[in-house]
C-alpha cells in the first residue's frame, strides 16, 4: 500500500506543478525553462547525495554498461519530452495539456505488451480505454 499512497502524493504534485511551470513560461522560453529545471535538479540530487555520503565513484565507475544505457535513453527522452511539454504549457492551458498527456499509461501497455509479448488484462484495456474517454469527453468543454 505503500506504492499506491506514494503515487498519489506524486499525482498532487504533477498536478500542481503545471500551473507554477505556467507562470514561470510567463517570463522566460521554454528552452530556459528546461535548462534552470535540468541545472538545478542536478544541483539538489548532487548536493543532497554529497550530503548523505552516498556518492561512492568506485561503484560507478563498475556499473554494466547496459543499464546506464537504458537511463542514458530515458534522460534523452525526458529532456525532450519536458522541452515539448513546456511549449504546450506556454501555447494553451495546463487543465488541457495535463488532461491530453495523461493517456501516457496507453503508451506503456503497448510498448509494454510488445516488449514481453504478454497481453493486458482486460481490466487495464477496459481502464485505458476510460482514460482515453475520459479526455474525449473532457477536452469537448475546455
Amino acid at each position: 500500500m505503500k506504492g499506491e499512497v506514494l503515487a498519489l502524493i506524486i499525482a498532487m504534485m504533477w498536478g500542481i506543478f503545471p500551473i507554477i511551470e505556467k507562470r514561470a513560461l510567463e517570463y522566460i522560453d521554454p528552452s530556459t525553462a528546461l535548462f534552470l529545471i535540468v541545472s538545478m535538479n542536478f544541483l539538489l540530487i548532487s548536493s543532497l547525495y554529497i550530503l548523505l555520503g552516498k556518492v561512492d565513484i568506485e561503484s560507478l565507475k563498475s556499473l554494466p554498461l547496459k543499464p546506464v544505457l537504458f537511463l542514458a535513453l530515458v534522460s534523452l527522452g525526458s529532456v525532450i519530452s519536458t522541452y515539448l511539454y513546456y511549449r504546450a504549457l506556454k501555447l494553451s492551458s495546463p487543465s488541457k495539456i495535463v488532461l491530453i498527456t495523461s493517456v501516457y499509461p496507453f503508451f506503456t501497455i503497448l510498448v509494454n505488451s510488445l516488449i514481453t509479448r504478454e497481453l493486458p488484462s482486460i481490466k487495464i484495456v477496459f481502464g485505458a480505454f476510460f482514460i482515453f474517454l475520459g479526455v474525449y469527453l473532457v477536452m469537448d468543454y475546455l
